[in-house]
């Protein structure tokens, strides 16, 4: 068994001093950066994976909020994606996953319901063993449900889904 941390969308647009910024960045930020030390200490494959929202979008490459909040260091993998599901807008990662011996794979960072939900489900498709542990993933309030709700319901279907 190998183990991988995906660091799914942890960028400035959720975390900088602006209208979009998480209601618990100041707390879900260390918990992510905690997590993510905690990976290169076992020796965890790394995965950062960085959204490319569409020319115009506050997180287009190269847009003020595009940046990424914990860096990739040397050896570890950068994706980026313009879709939910890193695997779609990534057809190679399953398989360069496998050449390094990935089997199983925890997912963190933004938004619950839409990349880290998306890429989870993913990644089981292809094959993986996927957690994803809560309280290390962040989204907004949205059509009546806070943000604690949504993660709730997306914490839910996962442990029942994967």
């Amino acid at each position: 068994m190998t183990n991988a941390l995906f660091v799914v969308d942890v960028q400035l647009w959720g975390f900088g001093d602006h209208k979009w910024r998480f209601a618990d960045a100041d707390d879900l930020l260390p918990r992510l950066e905690a997590r993510l030390e905690e990976a290169r200490e076992a020796g965890w494959t790394i995965v950062h994976v960085q959204n490319d929202g569409d020319e115009g979008e506050m997180d287009a490459p190269g847009a003020p909020m595009w940046p990424m909040m914990l860096e990739p260091r040397d050896g570890e993998l950068h994706v980026r994606k313009n879709v939910p599901d890193t695997f779609v807008s990534n057809p190679e990662l399953a398989e360069r996953l496998r050449e390094l011996g990935v089997t199983d794979i925890t997912m963190i960072g933004c938004q619950s319901e839409m990349c880290v939900r998306s890429t989870a489900l993913g990644a089981r498709e292809a094959g993986f063993k996927v957690t994803v542990p809560a309280g290390l993933h962040g989204t907004y309030d949205s059509d009546g449900k806070t943000a604690d709700q949504i993660k709730a319901e997306v914490d839910a279907e996962l442990s029942a889904t994967l």
